[in-house]
């Protein structure tokens, strides 16, 4: 009976040892993963790169003709901005391990570049990020399932194209160029549509000085001269579409447009005066989803 109760204390003894082993190793596991996320974040935070070459998983290369055109920087607080060709883009980022990396949605203005396969390509590989590596001071960033591989260089502070506005909170206030504008007048009338996805708007490229946007139904598309505060567009094309709704204001929108001499911006507010001082458009700037 003695030896019984002996084994019996003994096998206790060491299913405690056992267990209080499990819940340490468990700890250990949980500071390990802790620190090499905490390793992995100081690597790439406060970094900016620009990119060298996109190497596919079918072996084909593409490459920017402009590298600084094409760049990412890792912020210490989580954020990423980006710049793809004539726009910028924000977002975040974050890595769980060693070489791991993911980026959440990507929020990119919509100018419309010269095309280049890089300009579409990098949108939507941005999702299947899944893993980096710092080697011989470039940075690759690879996609899931062998999709590819960006390689990217240090960019030089010398290069640093000058920074994006912010994105437009609804305080701050907001710039002619570079900001997505949504009509809400002409003249003195409000402009409503049926769905946010038919609402007029414009944006000015501040690099290519092209305006891009839609009227409602139709994509629009020219050119504009600022001085100032004089402003002109020019060269006003769209698409043919025909729309069961809003083609009226879509025709009002781009006659107005061919009378715009000079502007103003207020806060978040942006007025288009005629020649006689009459403001025949108005939008807000709207955040870029």
């Amino acid at each position: 009976m003695k030896l019984c109760g002996l084994e019996s204390r003994f096998l206790w003894r060491r299913r405690l040892a056992l267990s209080c082993l499990g819940v340490l190793l468990a700890w250990v596991g949980n500071v390990w993963a802790q620190a090499t996320a905490q390793l992995a974040a100081t690597a790439l935070s406060g970094t900016s790169w620009q990119l060298v070459k996109f190497q596919g998983g079918d072996d084909k290369t593409l490459t920017p003709a402009e590298r600084m055109k094409y760049t990412v920087a890792f912020g210490g607080d989580g954020s990423v901005s980006v710049r793809i060709d004539c726009n910028r883009g924000h977002g975040t980022w974050r890595s769980e391990g060693p070489n791991q990396l993911q980026f959440g949605p990507l929020a990119l203005t919509r100018a419309m570049c010269p095309p280049a396969p890089l300009n579409d390509r990098i949108p939507k590989d941005w999702a299947y990020v899944r893993s980096y590596t710092i080697k011989n001071g470039h940075l690759f960033l690879s996609l899931m399932a062998d999709g590819g591989t960006y390689e990217f260089e240090p960019l030089r502070k010398a290069e640093m194209p000058a920074s994006s506005p912010p994105a437009a909170g609804r305080n701050s206030a907001a710039s002619l160029e570079d900001t997505d504008w949504k009509l809400t007048h002409l003249g003195k009338a409000a402009v409503t549509v049926a769905s946010p996805q038919n609402e007029p708007h414009l944006t000015l490229n501040s690099e290519s000085h092209r305006v891009s946007g839609s009227g409602g139904c139709n994509r629009l598309m020219g050119s504009y001269e600022r001085n100032g505060n004089e402003l002109t567009f020019s060269q006003m094309a769209s698409t043919m579409m025909a729309c069961p709704e809003g083609m009226d204001t879509e025709k009002a929108f781009l006659h107005a447009i061919e009378e715009v001499k000079t502007w103003k911006v207020t806060q978040r507010k942006l007025e288009l005066f005629d020649a006689g001082g009459n403001a025949v458009a108005r939008f807000e700037a709207r955040d870029v989803k």
